[in-house]
């Protein structure tokens, strides 16, 4: 049964009269209007009153704050206030979650109940609004505050009603376009990169914070106005080989980043773009170790001394078009390569090429992959089981492979990285599939994306007879450039042993086609000159697509498809 919350007797309201747009109609008193439990309470923090909701089992635990219809009939009005939460769990609709809404009846005794965005898990203080046109004829309103069918805790402060329509934040987007296609300049030429933002696609008005990074070192962040139509232009330039990445980032009215929900969590309503100088010159900022070969040489030594044994190959399912099975095999280190083969059904020997994949960072299972007309192996990164429980891979998230690979005292030496058994156990993997007699034994294809994508230009380069790789994003790419000045992105701190794993040194080493299906001019994770180094360190045939409006992922409520994209060759 759903509890509608408990309604203070007392209506508490503002004058009508003289409001001008923009002006608050209506602040309740938190600490007046709600009564007290002990799965609800009102605090005062730092002179600010914060009403607080535990649940510990899914329910209800909300509050309907009365106001006067009076004040709200026949205006355009938005609730806002700020939230924040921690462990809340998803609800059974989407409707459910984190409750910060109007309650509105009118005459005929219709229920409206605009709400503003809600997602399960845990956030900072975020400023949360929703705007709605009230009815003129309006029986009753309230303001609903709490949890809703949700576990967790939830707390609100600085609640308020104003006649002003806001920007509806959840349906904003930044978008915005460099003056170039190509995004190649010379040095000291002018770079201008524009911005517009959107309310549900319609041109909208608001502040940007736009915010210059460069491989040259510099910083620089500035807020600007935006009208409607009109964008805000950020003029920059570089002196140097190298990229500019540029973000805008929709700021409040109170001078704070506008979080929306994308993807069952708050992001950033956010755009970058980039552009760059002389990318084809760009070489590793630090030199490959002197003996990269030899090392390599040794650790395959390693893995040719543990024996070729297949540990376990299960049959999981079948489909309609393969089997699936889990297997394991033996390899150097604590665990053994462990991943997802298909094998059409019906597959005559020596009939079929062979696809290798290997997924992003993380704890995670493997992924099955089939098709009709090839053999498909899908590793493991870290040798773990494949197909548990969630709880598992959280489990080795949070204690065993926290962190992995970002252990400096153990990237100083090559021997103790943690992406040295990685890579043997992919070599491995790779051998095993060659050894399948439905291979044809001419066709191997390597995967990857991310951390998949280091793995996949390892495997390449380590292997002879890869037929072609296939890669988005590359990470781990010119690990040393920091050390000349370039951004870092997301990545261990520099070290000399993990040279050895630089995807740009494994790239000189790949002499078969490679494509880089994409890769963001705005990717902070993955800076583009490490991506472009990569590129000039191929040796064969290669193909790059570089996209405007791409971080390491999607940028919330932005198509990706419409995306400006530029193709380079080799």
């Amino acid at each position: 049964m759903r509890n509608p919350g408990f309604i203070f007797p007392v209506l508490l309201s503002l004058a009508v009269t003289g409001v001008a747009a923009g002006e608050k109609l209506y602040v309740p008193e938190l600490s007046r209007q709600v009564q007290p439990g002990p799965d609800r309470y009102v605090t005062e923090e730092d002179g600010v009153t914060v009403l607080n909701f535990t649940a510990a089992a899914i329910g209800e635990n909300t509050v309907a704050i009365p106001v006067d219809p009076a004040l709200l009939a026949g205006r355009m009005v938005t609730l806002s206030g700020e939230v924040a939460q921690t462990d809340v769990s998803a609800g059974p609709h989407p409707w459910n979650g984190v409750r910060l809404a109007l309650k509105l009846v009118d005459e005929t005794g219709r229920l409206n109940m605009p709400q503003a965005g809600s997602v399960s898990g845990s956030a900072e203080w975020t400023v949360r609004r929703v705007s709605v046109k009230v009815p003129d004829k309006l029986k009753s309103a309230a303001i609903v505050l709490g949890l809703d069918w949700v576990a967790g805790t939830a707390r609100f402060r600085n609640i308020a009603i104003t006649e002003e329509a806001l920007p509806d934040y959840a349906a904003c987007t930044v978008t915005g376009s460099a003056d170039r296609t190509d995004v190649r300049y010379r040095p000291g030429e002018e770079m201008r990169f524009s911005f517009l933002l959107q309310e549900n696609g319609r041109p909208a008005a608001g502040k940007l914070r736009i915010t210059r990074y460069g491989d040259d070192g510099k910083t620089e962040t500035f807020d600007m106005e935006t009208k409607p139509g009109v964008p805000a232009v950020c003029r920059t330039s570089l002196a140097r080989p190298g990229f500019v990445m540029v973000k805008a980032v929709l700021l409040d009215r109170e001078g704070k980043v506008v979080n929306r929900s994308w993807a069952n969590r708050f992001c950033p309503v956010e755009f970058g773009l980039g552009a760059c100088v002389g990318p084809e010159t760009l070489k590793q900022g630090v030199p490959e170790p002197a003996d990269f070969d030899a090392f390599w040489r040794k650790a395959k030594a390693e893995l040719a001394a543990v024996p070729m044994q297949v540990l376990e190959k299960k049959l999981v399912k079948e489909t309609d078009i393969s089997r699936v099975y889990d297997v394991k095999i033996a390899a150097p280190g604590k665990r053994p390569v462990s991943g997802y083969l298909t094998i059409p059904k019906d597959a005559k020997p020596g009939s079929l090429p062979l696809y290798l994949h290997f997924h992003g960072y993380g704890v995670q299972s493997a992924e099955v992959v089939e098709s009709k007309d090839a053999i498909h192996f899908f590793i493991n990164a870290h040798g773990i089981e494949n197909g548990r429980e969630p709880e598992y891979y959280r489990d080795l998230a949070k204690g065993e492979l926290n962190g992995y690979g970002f252990k400096n005292d153990e990237n100083r030496q090559p021997d103790t990285c943690y992406f040295k058994n990685m890579i043997l156990r992919n070599l491995r993997g790779l051998e095993f599939a060659r050894s399948l007699p439905e291979w044809n034994g001419k066709e191997t294809y390597l995967q990857g994306g991310s951390h998949g994508a280091f793995q996949t230009m390892a495997a390449a380069a380590l292997s002879d007879g890869i037929t072609g790789c296939e890669i988005g994003i590359p990470w781990l790419c010119d690990l040393g450039g920091v050390e000349v000045g370039r951004l870092r992105g997301w990545r261990p701190d520099y070290a000399p042993g993990l040279g050895y794993y630089d995807t740009v040194n494994f790239a000189s080493r790949v002499s078969c086609p490679v494509t880089i299906t994409h890769a963001g001019l705005s990717d902070w994770i993955c800076p583009p000159s490490g991506v472009w180094v990569l590129f000039n360190n191929l040796k064969g045939k290669a193909s790059m697509t570089m996209y405007q409006g791409l971080d390491h992922a999607f940028y919330p409520g932005y198509n990706h498809d419409t995306a400006s994209r530029h193709t380079y060759t080799k």
